[in-house]
């Protein structure tokens, strides 16, 4: 294999390690029965459940009147431009990239930038009882990153003389937090179109124990008849104390006309983390003279050649958000010709930039059929968000007071030939 292979390699790899260990969840909680149902199930979430979909639902008649939810995950890994089956053909041991191969690899990434994202969410414990619920110690890691496509051109194609390769498009973010929170849900008096109407909230306290990401990002490489011509600037923040507050609101209810329940939430209309005590590492560098091989050895030559400097100190806080959303679901129960299943529907709408977010819509379908009534089955599809598409199944254990969910999605593909996975499971106990 080529000396540009393994650059690559080592690019994909230590970013890839970066966002592994510490992934994250951008969308709302995932969990065993949304990943099946490709995240359209947010009608079906009752009791503790509820939390980080919506909390009107805890004030709904279908709500149980206790519920406890434990040792439960979900976990979500991707790009946009490889999956493994790609790497696996493309990648193969004692062989060596040609031309052709090259190119391939290149027209892979669709857009100016590799983007790589990754998840994990671990509601460790959940109760609730009538309208209110309370999750303790659900754990989160988020992040996100990114490398200019033109990092990839350099390494694969080598250098074009007199072109300026930019790496200003460079991205690492990356929080790790716990929550606990608190949720409430009202029954209304409906209007009259409705049979049932409930509003909710949640209130989240969030303490962080790590970020890390770049504060500034930016450098250029060109190599001219005279000279090579490189300069950059990068600036590393990482804290391991934070704080913060959040807040969901929804509402759910049913409609007379069509038997159809419909439900609206706002995640996170208040919510951020204040970190404190911010390490800050800024890097420059510069390198602009010919290299010339009658003076290669010349005493303090290498020295004067590449210029940098390296300067670090703390800052006093650094307030990053938390995912901003709006999600609207709807639900068909029912229907005869999905063997009584149930269908849903719904739409996520980012409304900030937070890390592992993203500000595309996502739509997402999905269905649940039971062929026993204790064994549900459940596909879904979206298209939109950071995944670009998805397609998803899972099942689940639904006994009287024991309910275990699985669900399993690939993002822009299928099996080995997707570039991002996701599987979740969740306990649940119903009195």
């Amino acid at each position: 294999m080529s000396n540009r292979f393994w650059s690559v390699v080592i690019v994909v790899v230590v970013t890839r390690a970066l966002l592994v260990h510490s992934p994250a969840f951008g969308q709302t909680i995932r969990d065993g029965r949304n990943v099946g149902l490709a995240g359209s199930g947010a009608l079906g979430m009752y009791g503790a459940q509820a939390v980080g979909w919506n909390p009107a639902n805890l004030g709904l008649k279908a709500n149980p009147h206790m519920t406890i939810t434990f040792l439960s995950a979900g976990v979500s890994l991707g790009n946009n431009a490889f999956s493994p089956d790609y790497i696996g053909t493309t990648f193969v041991e004692g062989d060596t990239l040609d031309s052709l191969d090259i190119e391939d690899i290149l027209s892979e990434i669709k857009s100016d930038r590799v983007t790589l994202y990754s998840g994990l969410s671990a509601p460790l414990f959940g109760i609730s009882s009538g309208n209110y619920a309370l999750n303790v110690l659900d754990f989160h890691l988020v992040a996100s990153g990114a490398i200019p496509q033109e990092v990839f051109e350099l390494l694969l194609r080598g250098w074009e003389r007199d072109r300026v390769y930019s790496f200003d498009a460079v991205e690492e973010d990356v929080m790790i937090y716990w929550t606990t929170s608190f949720s409430v849900a009202k029954p209304l008096t409906p209007p009259t179109f409705m049979k049932e109407l409930a509003v909710g909230a949640t209130f989240k306290y969030i303490h962080g124990t790590f970020y890390e990401g770049l504060g500034r990002s930016g450098g250029s490489f060109q190599v001219t008849q005279e000279a090579i011509i490189t300069d950059g600037e990068f600036q590393h923040l990482q804290s391991t104390s934070g704080d913060g507050v959040g807040l969901d609101l929804g509402a759910s209810g049913w409609l007379n006309e069509f038997d159809v329940q419909v439900g609206l939430t706002i995640g996170n209309l208040i919510g951020s983390i204040s970190w404190t005590d911010v390490e800050v590492e800024e890097l420059t560098f510069e390198l602009d003279e010919g290299i010339y091989i009658d003076r290669l050895l010349r005493k303090n030559y290498w020295k004067h050649l590449f210029n940098d400097t390296t300067v670090s100190y703390t800052m006093g806080s650094l307030r990053k958000p938390l995912p901003r959303y709006l999600l609207l679901s709807a639900c068909k129960p029912g229907l005869p010709w999905i063997r009584g299943g149930d269908l849903f529907f719904s739409w996520y709408q980012g409304l900030n930039d937070a890390p592992g977010h993203s500000t595309t819509p996502r739509l997402s379908l999905g269905a649940e059929l039971r062929p026993r009534s204790w064994f549900p089955l459940r596909v879904g599809i979206a298209v939109g968000g950071i995944e670009g598409s998805e397609f998803s199944g899972g099942f689940g254990l639904d006994y009287s007071i024991y309910q275990l969910n699985f669900g399993a999605s690939w993002q822009r593909g299928l099996f080995f030939g997707a570039k991002g996975f996701s599987f979740a499971i969740t306990n649940c106990i119903r009195l």
